[in-house]
């Protein structure tokens, strides 16, 4: 018998072992070929020999699982023992991912767009141009591409091949719009059966029938480099924190169309805190003037600094993209610090992409306070939330949370290791519930200052029935089957833009 990781060439069977796929503690998985059908599939061959007694418990356990049919079980459609190694043979339409340990969140993270399946076929033949030929097979699930012009237009049809339940609508088109007030403006038009809408507009579009809202895992949030005076200091961060009146943005600026927030964990994702406390111990969304000024006082004196004329010079750093109320937010922002603090900010509009390039320099992180501008779920999970962002040598921590040289270094780094716990806790309450405590000590150390949470605002037809509001934007495949246009006039024979 050969080595147990050099199989290829074996003969296990009726399958002919032609490529190793993968390999962990456990078990190698093959390509197999079946020697008289010439099909292909995965084979895992376990590392344990089976003694004689263990020979008779492994043909019944697999006859067992070979007729479990779970979308959540690997079925098992053949298996075998040669020479005392057991050996599987799973739908060669199944992938197996394994992990190094047990992780919680797994799953979840098998729902964002960069773990959805593609058609291999495309990807060999044109590389990365494939997105551009996406009408020979793009789409797995209960629709396939009809067509596709890039930064034009979607136009996407029902999938006869679909697994699951048949959409009833037949077809789906997706022009895409720069501004939102073209795509509105589409809509007041009939062109549209589904719009955003602009917050200049927010207030006369609230009093439509077909005014729809409903919150989205999204956050709008500043940071301050922990590793840059004056933000070393927390009671200095926790001022600033406490200077804003949060609601006041949110409804002079923002028109209603984001809610405002103290969380990190936005409202919608599993372990969501009502209880959450600011870092002045209150739920207050409006600021706390007195007790930032007390705790400004209490920051100065404990840098050595007799008045806020000796703190280093700040220069807020946002990314505007020319967006006139993320303009309008900055401006009120720098107002209510210097009405409360006494602390005039200097501001700098940089380009996007310059503000995320420096935030992922991580401890070479140049900039010492700035906008997120915002974080949208990857995925369903708090530990998108937490670890992800805080976590030492997460690639979003550019604030150096944990690691930095400040008083309270070593407590975050305590805290650390308790977002690392919580990731891979298998009991679900005890996990969220850790997620609970793990948030409301980050909003203590304001290792973000969060701000908004995203709204969906938008108007819809009344013709497009049963549309579901999710908090990720995203629609499961099987809910396309109860969703339809109404039979009533004037809906019928309506081609559904979105």
């Amino acid at each position: 018998m050969a080595d147990r990781n050099n199989r290829v060439g074996e003969q296990l069977g009726s399958y002919y072992l032609t490529g190793l796929l993968g390999e962990g503690g456990f078990a190698e998985v093959y390509l197999g070929e079946h020697l008289h059908l010439g099909t292909q599939v995965a084979i895992k061959v376990l590392h344990a020999q089976l003694t004689n007694e263990d020979v008779d418990s492994f043909r019944t356990e697999a006859r067992t699982i070979a007729h479990l049919v779970h979308p959540n079980i690997v079925r098992v459609f053949d298996f075998g023992i040669q020479e005392k190694i057991p050996y599987l043979t799973p739908d060669p339409y199944t992938i197996e991912i394994k992990v190094s340990q047990p992780v919680a969140f797994f799953l979840d993270t098998l729902a964002q767009p960069a773990a959805y399946t593609v058609e291999q076929s495309l990807i060999k033949k044109y590389g990365n141009n494939w997105t551009d030929h996406l009408q020979e097979g793009g789409g797995d699930g209960p629709f396939k591409v009809k067509s596709y012009v890039h930064q034009q237009e979607l136009d996407i049809v029902s999938n006869p091949n679909y697994y699951g339940p048949q959409p009833q609508l037949k077809e789906v088109v997706f022009p895409f719009y720069k501004q939102q007030d073209a795509a509105y403006s589409a809509y007041l038009v009939n062109q549209l059966d589904d719009t955003p809408i602009p917050p200049a507009n927010l207030d006369q579009a609230k009093s439509r029938p077909d005014y729809a809202h409903y919150p989205t895992l999204a956050i709008n949030y500043y940071t301050m480099n922990y590793k840059q005076k004056p933000f070393d200091n927390i009671h200095i961060r926790q001022a600033f924190a406490l200077a804003i009146n949060k609601q006041k943005i949110v409804d002079e600026i923002w028109k209603g169309s984001l809610i405002a927030t103290n969380h990190i964990i936005p409202q919608g994702m599993p372990s969501y805190n009502p209880n959450l406390k600011g870092p002045d111990g209150t739920t207050n969304l409006t600021g706390n003037p007195s007790r930032a000024q007390q705790l400004l006082q209490q920051g100065l004196q404990e840098e050595g600094w007799a008045s806020v004329s000796q703190i280093p010079p700040i220069t807020l750093n946002y990314a505007s993209a020319g967006v006139q109320t993320t303009k309008d937010e900055v401006t009120e922002l720098l107002q209510e610090w210097k009405n409360v603090l006494n602390i005039t900010i200097s501001v700098n509009n940089i380009d996007f992409n310059k503000l995320i390039s420096d935030e992922a320099m991580g401890t070479n992180n140049p900039l010492s306070f700035y906008s997120g501008p915002g974080w949208v779920a990857d995925y369903p999970d708090p530990q998108d939330f937490t670890t992800l962002q805080f976590d030492k040598n997460a690639a979003q921590n550019g604030m150096n949370y944990g690691q930095n040289n400040s008083p309270d270094a070593a407590q975050q780094q305590a805290l650390q290791v308790r977002m690392e716990q919580a990731d891979v806790l298998q009991d679900q309450n005890q996990r969220l519930k850790a997620y609970q405590d793990i948030e409301q000590q980050l909003v203590n150390d304001v290792a973000w200052f969060p701000i908004e949470q995203q709204l969906a605002v938008g108007l819809r037809r009344p013709c497009l029935q049963s549309f579901p509001n999710t908090p990720t934007g995203l629609i499961p495949p099987n809910d396309w089957a109860n969703i339809y246009i109404s039979k009533d006039q004037p809906c019928v024979d309506r081609t559904v833009g979105g």
